[in-house]
């Protein structure tokens, strides 16, 4: 049983607890990597969330499932490409609240749902605006 007792806690002490608030990031190269499709990405700010992870809970190592949210900037020509190439529905992001006053308020967005790769990728636009909201979770 003081076996058992031990290696609960050094697993407990391997994973460290995630902070409350994500640090908005602003580095274009990770989401880029996510959303090459996209066109380029102008300008980031977007945080990751790993989902699933219970607090106070020790979980078993394993895979983990992350969440990328970002609010970004495209070329102006590419969100016409993006509506024009996928098949887009009425749809608003929900996002972090760390992102959320970089939201354009009272605008139509878009959802369009990119192809799957790894990871399940939408991207939210508005039609004549530069500005996207993407996020992609790990499968």
């Amino acid at each position: 049983m003081l076996g058992v007792t031990a290696a609960i806690v050094l697993i407990a002490a391997c994973d460290p607890v995630p902070p409350k608030e994500m640090a908005v990031r602003t580095d274009p190269a990770p989401v880029a990597e996510d959303f090459p499709d996209v066109g380029e990405i102008v300008e980031a700010s977007w945080v990751e969330e790993r989902m699933g992870a219970s607090e106070g809970r020790i979980e078993a190592p394993g895979p983990s499932v992350f969440k990328l949210s970002a609010v970004v900037k495209l070329r102006p020509e590419a969100v016409s490409k993006v509506i024009a190439d996928l098949k887009c529905k009425a749809g608003a992001p929900e996002v972090p609240n760390q992102l959320k006053g970089l939201l354009t308020p009272g605008v139509a967005w878009l959802s369009c749902e990119l192809p799957t790769t790894t990871k399940a990728r939408t991207a939210f636009v508005v039609d004549g605006s530069e500005q996207a909201v993407l996020r992609s979770t790990t499968m």
